[in-house]
């Protein structure tokens, strides 16, 4: 089976959540990418169709040379990712070549209700009859079963976690100095000045944890002079952009919450890699981060993004604990390794594949 994957990302995550469980299927041969940029390291069965141009209407382009290759070289499926642009160009691209197409969404059900009810009203039009669509999760699924999605061509399949985090042996017993780690992008979708509030409220009840804030963006200032603003700055480590996955295993190591005061999100890969190093996670009820959590077993959930008194508490619950009872919840954090992997991951896209070419 052949398959032409229209996708920009990162070139981790592409090789990681993308490409590495197509790979795995068992029914995928090759994979030919259409992306403006090429990516090193690839394996064998991948290869680049490059489309280098700075023009305005380069998409349009890209639809042309899809419709082209397509038509040239027998390809059996279009996998679109993300539906801004590519998730677009592989539908039609699929409609006019009459290849199976596959939208893979990553960004939860925000992909299509972000920007307001008319663009969600297109979006469902649109993504509606596609063969097949994967989902992060169950809220995501239930989002689109509600727009009148059919149930036998959604598919359930969460992003995953470095594969390195996989292969750590983390250390029970090692002094963790942060009590709390944010890991993220700072904007205002991140909400953290509700992380600020809910240190604040804790500094009032004589608990003054550590707190490190990993990331940037437009709002970091903002969010620096706010723990001024609430006389909580000395609780706060600014870490800055990490990049490396040894510095992000130490940070997260090195910590005892993850918190996620988010607005909207999908399915973080942060929250997994966070799980992965025992962090207990405390984060807000939003996409389809609910699919691994259980509230009280391995982390807690808050549904108000606005309530810092509620995340407060929550974060007093974990900090409180004994240390048999806050062991025996870090090891149940720990099982997202056995639940979520690449080789599960390609069995489902096993699925998808024959569903969509029977």
């Amino acid at each position: 089976m052949r398959v032409l994957l229209i996708a920009k990302l990162a070139e981790h995550t592409l090789k990681e959540n993308v490409l590495s469980p197509i790979l795995a299927s068992s029914v995928v041969d090759s994979v030919c990418i259409l992306r403006d940029e090429t990516v090193d390291d690839l394996d064998e069965r991948v290869t680049i169709i490059p489309f280098r141009t700075n023009s305005k209407f380069r998409h349009f382009g890209k639809i042309f040379r899809g419709i082209s290759f397509c038509k040239k070289n027998n390809i059996d499926i279009i996998v679109g990712v993300l539906n801004t642009p590519h998730g677009y160009i592989g539908r039609v691209i699929g409609k006019v070549t009459g290849v199976p197409f596959v939208y893979m969404t990553i960004a939860g059900h925000r992909e299509f209700w972000l920007g307001g009810p008319l663009l969600e009203k297109f979006r469902i039009a649109f993504f509606k009859k596609s063969p097949a669509i994967t989902v992060t999760g169950n809220q995501t699924k239930n989002y689109l079963l509600k727009k009148g999605f059919d149930s036998t061509k959604i598919f359930v399949l969460p992003n995953l976690p470095n594969p390195y985090f996989n292969e750590l042996t983390i250390n029970l017993n090692r002094h963790r100095k942060y009590d709390i780690v944010s890991f993220s992008r700072i904007d205002t979708n991140k909400n953290l000045i509700l992380l600020v509030k809910a240190i604040a409220k804790l500094k009032e009840n004589g608990i003054v944890p550590n707190v490190a804030v990993a990331g940037d963006g437009d709002q970091l200032q903002n969010i620096i002079d706010a723990t001024k603003k609430y006389n909580v700055q000395e609780c706060f480590d600014f870490l800055g952009y990490i990049s490396k996955m040894e510095d992000k295993v130490r940070i997260y190591s090195d910590s005892k919450i993850f918190i996620s005061c988010s607005k909207g999100e999908g399915f973080p890969v942060s929250l997994l890699e966070a799980m992965g190093c025992g962090c207990i996670p405390v984060v807000s009820n939003v996409g389809d981060i609910v699919d691994v959590i259980n509230h009280g077993e391995n982390g807690y959930v808050f549904d108000d993004t606005d309530n810092e008194e509620e995340v407060a508490t929550l974060l007093l619950l974990v900090l409180s604990k004994a240390p048999e009872d806050y062991k025996k919840m870090v090891h149940s954090v720990m099982d997202i390794k056995q639940q979520i992997s690449v080789e599960r991951n390609g069995e489902i896209w096993r699925d998808i594949f024959n569903s969509v070419t029977k």
